[in-house]
């Protein structure tokens, strides 16, 4: 059943599988410069034991539970975990215009209150997404070995730590998705979009770059506390201590 306790049209949805001290303090910190905005909701997988009700702090939480969420490690490859399925269920009883998902490990140099604004004004996109691509392209990437009865003529990739989708695309993701599951959801949410003509947008048509890969987290700490551009994007970060709050 839907719930209809919206403040504001848009919503950010916080994706996390952990709630230590760090995560909250970083939370706080994103619920201060979304106030007003967009609404927060913390998509969080219980998977390794319930949630406690006392960290709620007036948040709104979805739980789920990524062992019994079918599909959410895609081809059940634990490797391969799919927030995109988490959001999906989450998206039945929370009802948005936009859906604006970052995990919890990406961190931005530069104001988040004024990303929040830009994306919040976007009205009329059905898909916001990272252009960057260090690997150079959809057959860079191995889960590409996934895909079977591919329908697209033009397949694309993109990294997805933070994308916004609008209601209707969401929909039609899903609508896709049970007749296709084979497309892990880097692979699905671009090659949709461009195939069906939906109204796209990147990040970085906003003025955001993105220092983005699956290297180690010391790595874009190391980049994020010395080496920072303004504007920029990091992940992974895994110390949330080092964010400026």
């Amino acid at each position: 059943m839907e719930q209809d306790n919206r403040q504001n049209k848009n919503s950010v949805v916080f994706v996390t599988h952990k709630l230590d001290q760090g995560i909250l303090d970083y939370l706080r910190y994103i619920r201060k410069s979304v106030s007003g905005v967009m609404d927060l909701l913390v998509l969080y997988d219980d998977a390794a034991g319930p949630l406690d009700e006392s960290l709620l702090e007036g948040m709104d939480f979805f739980e789920f539970n990524s062992s019994l969420l079918t599909h959410f490690f895609h081809c059940h490859n634990r490797k391969l975990p799919n927030p995109l399925v988490a959001l999906i269920e989450c998206a039945r009883q929370h009802r948005y215009n936009h859906y604006l998902l970052m995990e919890n490990d990406i961190a931005l140099r530069g104001d988040l209150r004024t990303f929040f604004q830009r994306m919040n004004a976007m009205s009329s996109v059905d898909y916001i997404y990272i252009a960057t691509d260090v690997d150079g392209g959809p057959l860079r990437h191995w889960p590409l070995q996934y895909i079977h009865d591919n329908p697209f003529k033009n397949l694309y990739f993109a990294w997805s730590q933070l994308f916004m989708v609008s209601r209707r695309y969401l929909d039609a993701l899903e609508l896709f998705m049970k007749e296709n599951s084979t497309f892990y959801y880097e692979f699905l949410l671009p090659t949709l979009a461009y195939n069906h003509h939906l109204v796209i947008r990147q990040f970085e048509n906003f003025g955001y770059r993105f220092e983005v890969s699956w290297g180690p987290a010391e790595l874009y700490e190391g980049k994020y506390l010395y080496a920072r551009q303004p504007n920029t994007f990091y992940h992974p970060i895994k110390n949330c201590q080092i964010f400026p709050m």
